[in-house]
């Protein structure tokens, strides 16, 4: 028995240790009821049930200071958030919803479309980010609200585009504004003054690189050193031509008829493209690869679509901490 006590009295710290390492707690549907000790603090709280710093803004929410005497049950979410919009049971996701006039008159969508899907982002509490908190979300350098969307406008026709400009000036709407640079200026498109004043507002000019031919393979016959030849004199003087009139560092662009290959993506990168959009369906996680960004052309779905259609901001999965 003598011999035992040791082993006991061993067992008996380690649990002691374990018992005081996290406060007193019992989880109670979608909160855990935390019971904090003399020195523990909401920091502390977070730490050790709420993610962290990224948790520490829901736990100063649901309990107050005014409100939360010292050494009180404090409540914490049972499904904490954790860095880059991670979660026990998923993770984030940022659709890029993109409007795009890219045709003749009627060819885009129209302004009351518009107008609608604007007033639903602001209703529904969906955050409209910026391209900077865009870009370090996918670089996963920065968390960001959760239900959070970026705007994107391709416009290569502005007739009816422009009634829509006066709606976009409202503080804290801004997005990415991807133009041709060879169109800009032509009959029917937008101007290189408008390009400027969008950017003041905050829509970023990107690039769509200019091509009258298609750079998304070789034609017929092209060799291969000749067809990356020719995306690199496509690319290069689009982007020289729109970096000239915005007179700032260009960081988007999207592929050439929405299809992109290693050339294209070699070729951007090289001239410090940051994010490369193709189209397609579904949102962005913080582990997205950004010379694929995703971007849906929400404006050309049908009337009986919802936008709510593709407001899925967050995947569920089971994740194994």
């Amino acid at each position: 028995m003598k011999q035992l006590l040791p082993l006991l009295l061993c067992v008996a710290l380690l649990v002691g240790a374990s018992c005081v390492s996290r406060p007193w707690h019992r989880t109670a549907g979608e909160y855990v009821v935390v019971q904090p000790g003399p020195t523990d603090t909401l920091e502390s709280v977070a730490e050790s049930f709420g993610g962290g710093e990224a948790g520490l803004k829901a736990i100063e929410t649901l309990n107050p200071s005014e409100l939360t005497p010292r050494n009180t049950p404090l409540l914490v979410p049972a499904k904490p958030a954790y860095e880059l919009g991670i979660r026990s049971d998923g993770y984030q996701l940022v659709p890029v919803l993109t409007y795009r006039w890219v045709g003749g008159a009627g060819d885009g969508p129209g302004l009351v479309r518009v107008q609608a899907d604007l007033l639903e982002l602001e209703t529904s509490g969906c955050n409209v980010l910026s391209p900077d908190d865009f870009l370090s979300f996918i670089r996963m350098e920065r968390s960001i609200p959760e239900r959070s969307v970026l705007l994107a406008f391709e416009v290569h026709h502005a007739e009816e585009f422009r009634a829509l400009v006066p709606q976009l000036s409202r503080p804290g709407l801004t997005g990415l504004l991807f133009v041709d640079p060879a169109l800009v200026g032509t009959e029917g498109a937008l101007t290189w003054e408008e390009v400027t004043l969008l950017a003041g507002e905050g829509f970023e000019p990107s690039l769509i690189p200019t091509t009258e031919d298609k750079l998304s393979a070789p034609a017929a016959k092209e060799s291969l050193v000749g067809y990356a030849r020719r995306v690199k004199e496509a690319i290069t003087s689009s982007h020289a031509l729109l970096a000239r009139h915005t007179k700032a560092p260009l960081r988007f662009a999207a592929y050439p008829d929405n299809q992109g290959n290693s050339v294209m993506a070699s070729v951007l990168t090289s001239l410090g493209i940051k994010g490369i959009f193709r189209q397609g369906d579904g949102g962005n996680p913080f582990f997205s690869d950004n010379l694929s960004v995703v971007r849906m052309d929400v404006g050309a779905r049908g009337a009986e679509v919802p936008l709510r259609r593709y407001l899925d901001t967050f995947r569920h999965a089971e994740l194994a901490w």
